[in-house]
């Protein structure tokens, strides 16, 4: 206790009081000194300047019109814009009416995933409810509505809408989707908006966009011919069993050609990756056919077929581990069957980026009336996009089979493309629901990786 008040009284002692000898002193020393010491002269600080901007946009694009139904495809975009905290900006997003119906009015743009996620408000604007800002957005997940009454096939609706940069410099992603309110989704459901937000003109935060020296760019066009169409070569290979071979079958012979061994698989897989191939999905194809969209330097699908448990067991863990995608063409009413995945395996591979698309109802040829391809292909659609949370489009014929109506059905159902069998490698825009595969038969090791790849 006396150490306590001894401490006390000499910090008493320091404490300055009025009209006493240290106050006086005090006083008396010139501003810029200390007991009689000049200062250094105060640092000049920097000034610190923020200033908003505006990349470039993305121009028109054609796009494939008159497809049957309500349909939609990104037609322009406004730049992504680079903000100081707090400031805002306007955006415009371009749609272009590619099916056959009309929007009365219910057209809208709403909120997608991955960030914020399907209806989910954003932090980048809203209607001021369910914590979002308030920016003038119709909802607080729709961030603009149709404008006018009503836009026809082969017409375009120009969105705009209000967003407002975060306090935290960072780079804040928008999933956007049109929609027809109390209708349907529409096209694209990749499209993201990059907000970026900067502390000051110094400290710039990167475009995620712009790819880095590690990243692999886009540059292997399709060739435009006279007649506007267009074609490109990537070859699409197709697998089955990706598996050991069982002791025994009732069709040996058949499943001995189905079946390529892991071991092989892995060879075939490093094989691509030491060559220089980059996987693309049947999506990207048809965006470099339909859109002239650019694929990477030799592009290659891998493809799978009616959806065996190996899909998820071995296929998925292989491609991910060489930083590859893989298209799964899944037969509905195979899934949740002993030998094949379940739902919840169909779910993980959409989530874990791989291309889940539809290989009908039922393994059945499509040599058959237009109303019961209608029925194999529209509902095989309907349960892959419940079952993946994705918007399935392209479509594998069991077995490779189809008539003249196939292509009928397959537009009547909303497919973009569909894939037959028989070997080849250009693709055409011409065929867009004839698209080349090329089969890697079993047993047969690396070289028929090296076959398929030549055809």
């Amino acid at each position: 206790m006396v150490r306590k008040v001894c401490i006390t009284v000499i910090a008493l002692a320091l404490v300055w009081v009025p009209g006493s000898p240290r106050a006086a002193r005090a006083a008396d020393l010139e501003p810029g000194t200390i007991a009689g010491r000049v200062l250094p002269p105060s640092p000049t600080l920097p000034m610190i300047t923020c200033t908003d901007t505006v990349a470039p946009g993305v121009a028109p694009v054609r796009a494939t019109t008159g497809l049957a139904g309500a349909h939609a495809a990104l037609y322009a975009r406004s730049g992504f814009p680079t903000l100081c905290p707090g400031s805002s900006a306007t955006v415009t997003i371009a749609f272009l009416n590619t099916g056959s119906l009309g929007w009365y009015g219910n057209a809208a743009l709403g909120t997608w995933g991955p960030e914020p996620g399907q209806d989910r408000a954003s932090a980048l604007g809203g209607d001021g409810s369910t914590g979002s800002p308030a920016t003038s957005w119709s909802r607080a997940n729709r961030p603009a509505i149709q404008s006018t009454p009503y836009v026809g096939p082969g017409e375009i609706m120009w969105f705009q809408f209000s967003v407002q940069a975060p306090t935290m410099p960072g780079a804040y992603k928008l999933g956007l989707r049109p929609l027809l309110e109390g209708q349907q989704w529409l096209e694209d459901p990749n499209l993201t908006f990059y907000v970026l937000v900067k502390a000051d003109d110094e400290h710039v935060t990167p475009d995620p966009t712009i790819a880095s020296t590690s990243e692999v760019v886009r540059t292997y066009l399709p060739a435009t011919l006279a007649d506007g169409s267009r074609m490109i070569r990537v070859p699409s290979l197709m697998y089955h069993y990706v598996s050991w071979l069982p002791a025994t079958d009732p069709n040996m012979d058949l499943r001995k050609d189905l079946t390529v061994s892991p071991t092989d698989f892995e060879a075939m897989l490093k094989y691509l990756r030491d060559n220089g191939y980059h996987t693309i999905t049947a999506k990207d194809l048809w965006w470099s056919l339909d859109r002239t969209a650019p694929l990477p330097p030799k592009p290659v699908m891998l493809t799978f077929d009616d959806g065996y448990a190996d899909a998820y067991s071995v296929v998925m863990p292989l491609l991910k581990a060489y930083g590859m995608t893989g298209v799964f063409f899944v037969t509905v009413n195979l899934v949740d069957k002993p030998g094949y995945i379940s739902r919840a395996e169909v779910k993980a591979l959409a989530d874990a980026g791989m291309d889940v698309e539809s290989h009908a109802m039922d393994h059945v040829s499509m040599i058959r009336p237009l109303n019961d391809q209608i029925y194999q292909m529209c509902r095989a659609r309907d349960f892959l996009n419940a079952w993946t949370g994705t918007d399935v489009r392209h479509f594998a014929y069991p077995s490779g089979d189809y008539n003249d109506q196939s292509g009928t059905a397959l537009q009547r159902c909303g497919y973009l493309s569909g894939f037959k069998k028989g070997g080849g490698s250009v693709q055409s825009s011409n065929a867009m629901y004839l698209l080349q595969r090329a089969r890697v038969r079993g047993q047969q090791g690396l070289g028929a990786l090296l076959l398929a790849l030549q055809q």
